[in-house]
Formats: structure tokens, C-alpha cells, sequence
């Protein structure tokens, strides 16, 4: 099976020297982390560092809970974040059972507290990947299964500066994940298919899958708050995060830091309404603060409840195959191979709560639903569409127990199907003419303490990679276990 009969890469022999970067990755968050140690005990009143949602808020802050309360006064706050997965799959190309885990360590530092530095603050994140997806076994699918199925490795992901002017605006600069930012749904988020993350008809359609997860990639992001409800976000990236077909083999452990290779560009306008008060505003009449939340409880009419709506584009300045003569060519016939100069997508998505729980606004039924496009002819994935609803705090004295179920739906390209029909006209005629691939996911989600759930998950995959000869459709199902610190 070619690489694009399967939607995915074929390997890359390359080996790169990394360990000067790694030392250097690792000794820029050591340095954070001492500076601030060293610095003068916290007051009793300081902010403790722990993050809203962790297991130490139930472990009386855990052994470390002194020296974190001393790094939250100096700035640094640290987490540590375990996700533990068992699936078992009916179907694809092979019935299996196999397990995925993934460690993360983060670090931020605010270094106005730290040093001075007004504004600036500093991010830094890596993982250690092990254990085994289901892709392989489902045949390839356009989608990931999970989230976290990545090759098993240690990795560094996000390494940034992030420089704030003034209320409004903001520039971060480093090593960046374009899917931490742009096209994200906080409802979609909460399910377990990656691709209600980061889409497949980017996650195909761009070199190595973009620069998402587990490949980050040096670039700068400029943020603009021009009006309480409007933002625009644009962003620049290194166009490869890895240089070669296979990047999670040749940038084993994310330390490459390519700079050479044609742009990424993306833009994004925001448009948020709606909107609830954080905490500690006063209100003013007009949705901000206690008074007007007090006012919120009383409203469950879908007009009045928070959402976002989001527009944006991508362009790619690299060269790009034919779908057409490149499917062929890979399958043996002898055609001309065309390239195109370029690429682009269009997208929009709408992340909207429609139902309010009366004696608490925060919770109810909230949904999402994200479109996007990309040109037939030097992509394999052409349209993409997917939604889904959560609903919280419907299960009697289960408050913090969710429930979710969403669908996408990939449309392989005109011009990939059509190569397809080719092959099966003229040289196999067993072959089979990939058209589309959908997933359907529902899952609950048990909230045990704070920072610690479990998550059961099932999901429905028809046409894996599109529909090729050797897959079936698939039944498959794990749970989660989730542990943040």
C-alpha cells in the first residue's frame, strides 16, 4: 500500500544529532526552577501553585507543597499530568488490544515576578510517550484514535517567550503547536478521537501532519484583543517540524528546531459573546461580575448563553503533489508528475452553550460544529465537517461527571478518487476507490477528585482510510485515566 492509499508517510532513514539542544531545553527550565527556589519563602497568603484542577488539592498540596508555594510567589508553577489508555478494537484490518500512555512535565514562569521583565512570561513543556495506538491495526485511518497516539519517545513540545503590550496585545515567539491555539473548540476538546482536536483534513493534508501534536515547530504568534468580543490571532511557523515523510522518527525528540523550510501562515478571527464574569469583577450591568452572574442563573434562553464563533485561513508556500498523477505513480504508472506551488484552507467553527443548568450557569448542554476546505487537486483530504454536544452536572450527586457525543465526517479528494478509479479500470480491478471516512465517539467521564477522572470511550470508524481493500469497518473501544498533579 502506497502513502497515499493510506493517508499516511513512509519512513525517513535520516539520523540527527540532538543532544547539545536537549541539555540546552533542559537546563533553561532548570535555571527557572533554581532562580526561584532560591528566592525568599512564600507569605501565607501567596497563591499555593497549584493548578485549579489537581490531585494534590487533595492530598493537603502533596510533599512538594512548600517549595511550590515558593515558586507560585516567585512566578514558576510547575504540573505534572499522567494519561493512561486501554483499548480494544473489532474490525479494521486486525482485532487487538493494546495499551498508551503519556507523561507530561510543564513549566511556566511569570518573569515579571521572577526578574523584572514586565510582561514577559516563559512556557515550556515535554512528554515521555510509550506503549501502542490502534492505528496500525485499523489500517490507517485518516483519524487518530486518541489524542496521545504518538511513536513512543521522549519528547520536548512547546518551548516559548510570550511578550505582552498593554491589555490588548500580545507576541509569543519559540517552538510552537499550532493546534494550542487555532481551530480549537473547548467542547470538542473534552473527546478522546484526535481529530476533534486537530482535524485529519490538516492532519493529511499538511507536511508531517503540521506542526501539532507531538511535532512542534520555531515560529511567532501575535494575538490582538481589538474589542472585548473581537481578537484576531495570526501566526508564522517553520513549514516542516520535521524535515522528512516520517517527522516522529528522523524529530525523535522534538529537538530539531528547523527554520529552513517554506512558510506556514495561518490567521483567525474570533468572535466571543456572551461572555461570563471572572471572578472578583464587580458587573456592571451589562455581564460582568457577581451582580450580573446572579442575573445569568435566571436565563437559560439560548440567545443569552456564552458562545464563539471563529473564522480563519492557512497558506503553505512549499511545493505540493498532484493527487492525481502521484496516487498513479505511486501504484506503478508511468505518468507525468505535476506539483503545485502552494496551498491553502479555509475554515469556520461555533462553540456554543445551548442549555443552562438554572442553579448553576456554568453547567448544562453545551455543542460545536467546525467546517473546513482545502483545493481537490494537491490534497488528499478535500472537506472536513464534524460537532458533537457535552452535557455536565445532570447526574444526581455526580455534579462534575460528563457526557459527550460527537461525528466527523472526511471527504477524500475528487482527484485522489478519481486516480483511484483508475487503478481499478485499468491495472486492478479489486481495487478499491477510497470516498470518505467517518468516526462517532460517546463517552463518560467520571470526575473522582479533582485532577483525577476516568473516562470510558466508544467509538465507530466506517470506511478506515477512506474505505482501502484490506480494512473493514471498526468497533473500538478504552478508557482513560487521567491524573493531573
Amino acid at each position: 500500500m502506497t502513502w497515499l492509499q493510506s493517508g499516511r508517510s513512509a519512513p525517513c532513514r535520516g539520523v540527527r544529532f540532538r543532544v547539545l539542544t536537549m541539555r540546552l531545553a533542559a537546563c533553561c527550565s532548570a535555571i527557572f526552577l533554581a532562580l526561584a527556589i532560591g528566592a525568599t519563602p512564600a507569605l501565607a497568603d501567596e497563591k499555593d501553585g497549584l493548578p485549579e484542577q489537581s490531585i494534590a488539592t487533595s492530598l493537603d498540596g502533596g510533599p512538594d507543597k512548600d517549595a511550590r508555594a515558593a515558586l507560585a510567589a516567585k512566578g514558576v508553577t510547575y504540573g505534572i499530568n499522567y494519561i493512561g489508555e486501554v483499548w480494544s478494537s473489532s474490525g479494521g484490518r486486525e482485532d487487538v488490544t493494546t495499551y498508551l500512555g503519556r507523561l507530561e512535565i510543564l513549566v511556566d514562569a511569570d518573569l515579571e515576578k521572577l526578574w523584572g521583565a514586565k510582561g514577559l512570561t516563559f512556557h515550556v513543556n515535554g512528554y515521555q510517550i510509550h506503549g501502542a495506538g490502534l492505528e496500525k491495526y485499523l489500517g490507517y485511518p485518516f483519524d487518530y484514535i486518541s489524542s496521545i497516539e504518538a511513536l513512543p519517545s521522549t519528547r520536548l513540545f512547546e518551548l516559548w517567550l510570550e511578550q505582552k503590550f498593554g491589555e490588548s496585545v500580545s507576541v509569543r515567539a519559540g517552538q510552537l503547536a499550532v493546534d494550542a491555539e487555532f481551530f480549537t473548540t473547548d467542547t470538542g476538546g473534552k473527546f478522546l478521537n484526535s481529530s476533534f482536536g486537530w482535524p485529519a483534513i490538516w492532519a493529511n493534508n499538511l507536511p508531517n501532519g503540521g506542526n501539532a501534536y507531538p511535532l512542534a515547530t520555531p515560529g511567532a504568534r501575535v494575538k490582538v484583543e481589538m474589542t472585548d468580543n473581537l481578537t484576531f490571532l495570526g501566526a508564522i511557523y517553520n513549514g516542516n517540524p520535521a524535515g522528512c515523510e516520517d517527522g516522529q522518527r528522523c524529530n525523535r525528540n522534538g529537538t530539531d528546531f528547523r527554520v529552513q523550510d517554506p512558510p506556514f501562515v495561518i490567521e483567525e478571527i474570533q468572535y466571543k459573546y456572551n461572555q461570563r464574569a471572572k471572578d472578583g469583577d464587580k458587573g456592571d450591568g451589562k455581564g460582568g461580575g457577581k451582580k450580573d452572574r446572579d442575573k445569568e442563573k435566571a436565563s437559560s434562553d439560548v440567545l443569552s448563553l456564552p458562545g464563539v464563533i471563529k473564522f480563519g485561513a492557512w497558506q503553505h508556500f512549499g511545493n505540493f503533489k498532484d493527487a492525481y498523477s502521484a496516487t498513479l505513480i505511486d501504484n506503478g504508472v508511468n505518468v507525468a508528475r505535476r506539483v503545485y506551488s502552494g496551498n491553502y484552507s479555509f475554515y469556520a467553527m461555533i462553540d456554543q452553550q445551548i442549555y443552562a443548568l438554572p442553579d448553576d450557569p456554568e453547567k448544562g448542554v453545551f455543542a460545536f460544529a467546525r467546517v473546513a476546505g482545502a483545493p481537490s487537486d494537491r490534497n488528499l483530504i478535500a472537506f472536513y465537517i464534524d460537532g458533537g454536544v457535552f452535557l455536565k452536572g445532570y447526574v444526581p450527586n455526580r455534579p462534575d461527571d460528563t457526557f459527550g457525543a460527537a461525528i466527523d465526517y472526511v471527504l477524500v479528494s475528487g482527484d485522489a478518487s478519481r486516480a483511484d478509479r483508475y487503478l481499478r479500470d485499468y491495472e486492478d480491478s479489486s481495487y478499491r476507490v477510497r470516498n470518505f471516512e467517518a468516526v462517532a465517539e460517546v463517552f463518560y467521564k467520571f470526575q473522582i477528585a479533582p485532577g483525577f477522572a476516568i473516562q470510558p470511550d466508544l467509538q465507530y470508524m466506517w470506511n478506515p482510510a477512506g474505505g482501502v481493500a484490506e480494512n473493514k469497518d471498526a468497533v473500538y473501544g478504552g478508557v482513560r485515566v487521567s491524573i493531573a498533579y
